[in-house]
């Protein structure tokens, strides 16, 4: 199994700053890869924005299981980032795509993704709203590698059935746009002793 995950943002709302913020004795970034390593996942990071930045701030996780790539298009958005990222995949597993501004998500998100998906596209639903990270069948690397570098994956997974993995965990919804998000992701986690968890009632 493996996990592409983003992280070639400029990331505007949060100044350029939100993955290489300090979380849990890491940075923001070297925890979503830490994580997916955990899961026994190949990963392959994307870097753009702040490149060599993003690079150092994992560098102590360097691993057979881990490949940073850089997208030197990444201002053509998330979509090229995609693509870049989807060229170093394995046509054999089938694949995360994950978002590096997702602190919230931990190894065993992905292990119970992985455990409940049966169809080709599958990715979580809390009450409703669809989050990350996607799993996604491997005949879908071709299909991203033959878009334009402006797609995005809402649009493309539009045409094909998802199922909705329902999840009782905010983790797979959250996701660090702004500083004040930032801030109060730190808050909650200093307050409860660990990120905020939403059982369902």
């Amino acid at each position: 199994m493996q996990n592409l995950i983003l992280a070639a943002g400029l990331g505007m709302r949060s100044k350029g700053k939100k993955l290489l913020l300090p979380y849990k004795g890491t940075t923001i970034v070297a925890h979503a890869v830490e994580q997916s390593l955990m899961a026994g996942l190949k990963t392959v990071l994307v870097t753009g924005f702040r490149a060599e930045q993003v690079a150092q701030a994992v560098a102590h996780l360097a691993c057979s299981q881990l490949q940073i790539v850089h997208n030197e298009h990444y201002r053509k958005g998330q979509g090229s980032s995609t693509i870049c990222g989807a060229s170093y995949l394995s046509h054999e597993s089938p694949f995360f795509i994950s978002l590096a501004d997702m602190p919230l998500i931990e190894s065993r998100h992905y292990l119970y993704l992985m455990e409940q998906a049966v169809e080709p596209v599958a990715r979580p639903s809390y009450h409703g709203r669809l989050g990350h990270p996607v799993l996604l069948d491997p005949s879908f690397l071709a299909i991203i590698k033959s878009q334009k570098s402006s797609f995005t994956m809402r649009e493309l997974l539009q045409d094909y059935p998802v199922q909705a993995i329902e999840v009782a965990d905010e983790a797979y919804i959250t996701d660090i746009d702004t500083l004040d998000a930032y801030h109060r992701l730190v808050e909650s986690s200093q307050s409860y002793g660990q990120p905020p968890h939403h059982p369902e009632a």
